[in-house]
């Protein structure tokens, strides 16, 4: 297949992001991905917008990525495909059709997994919108990695090597403290969840650049520190890693696709929007390496 001349990746303004242009993420040649996948190393995040692809073509093209596991929610998942996480506050006979609350406080996808995923694609079915026209429902990258270059040195030397305690139900706890919404979640689904140890600082499979890799909350202990000195290095390094010096906002647009490096920036999904301004996004995770 022939590589298409007007492909332009434009990086934002900000520490971290780039639009890709000129793209049909459903009719992709191997050389125009490849500059994608190096764009996604690079600026840690990756957007495409007008697109208009299937099911089936996003899979597609996150597995392009690696292999896209089943969802370990699976009551959320798109119906056929285990792979596609439905996030949506759109109701069908009363009852929510996706997850409505994913992402509303700052995290990194799944780090309480023994291998966290390489990338999410997240594609924007449907938008909210305010009566005014205004967009809501905007998605905010931080980049860890430009919060680990910013974050004084001799806190460095003292966490180099160190890793932190990352509890999925800490990150539960936390998100209820923080925005007063609670989740039932079934004993056999937190019972395959038990806490795992990361690295407080990951590095970059690819860039070998490293980034803050702690969320406060969800990280319970950091090895070797006892645990209020801990838990105070671990707000610590997360409201640096949160900064808005660091931040790239994203206002999002019907037909928008997003990829993302868990390993290198953080998210939070902004919830300013009602129960009947709609929003519908399909996400896929990209399988992932044990973090080092």
């Amino acid at each position: 297949m022939q590589v298409v001349e007007s492909v332009s990746i434009v990086p934002t303004a900000a520490v971290l992001g780039a639009e890709v242009r000129g793209v049909d993420l459903g009719n992709l040649d191997d050389e125009t991905f490849r500059r994608i996948d190096e764009a996604l190393s690079r600026y840690g995040m990756v957007f495409f917008r007008k697109q208009d692809i299937t099911v089936d073509q996003q899979i597609a093209f996150a597995r392009r990525f690696g292999d896209a596991a089943p969802n370990v929610n699976q009551q959320a998942c798109l119906p056929g495909y285990p792979e596609v996480l439905v996030v949506s506050n759109v109701k069908e006979n009363g009852r929510l059709i996706g997850v409505s609350d994913a992402g509303i406080t700052w995290h990194t996808d799944q780090s309480a997994y023994p291998r966290p995923p390489r990338c999410s694609v997240l594609y924007a079915k449907e938008v909210p919108v305010a009566d005014d026209g205004t967009v809501l429902g905007d998605t905010i990258f931080s980049s860890a990695a430009a919060a680990y270059d910013a974050l004084a040195a001799d806190i460095k030397a003292r966490l180099e090597g160190k890793r932190a305690s990352h509890d999925y139900m800490g990150r539960l706890l936390a998100r209820e403290k923080s925005v007063g919404l609670t989740r039932t979640i079934p004993a056999d689904h937190a019972a395959k969840m038990p806490p795992v140890w990361h690295p407080v600082f990951r590095t970059h499979p690819v860039t070998g650049r490293k980034s803050i890799y702690v969320t406060e909350g969800e990280c319970t202990a950091i090895e070797g520190i006892p645990e209020d000195e801990a838990l105070a290095l671990i707000a610590q390094l997360h409201q640096l890693a949160v900064e808005p010096r660091f931040h790239y906002r994203h206002r999002w647009q019907r037909g928008d696709v997003i990829v993302w490096d868990n390993c290198t920036c953080q998210h939070l999904a902004v919830r300013d929007y009602g129960e009947d301004q709609r929003r519908l996004m399909y996400r896929v995770s990209v399988d992932g390496a044990v973090p080092f």
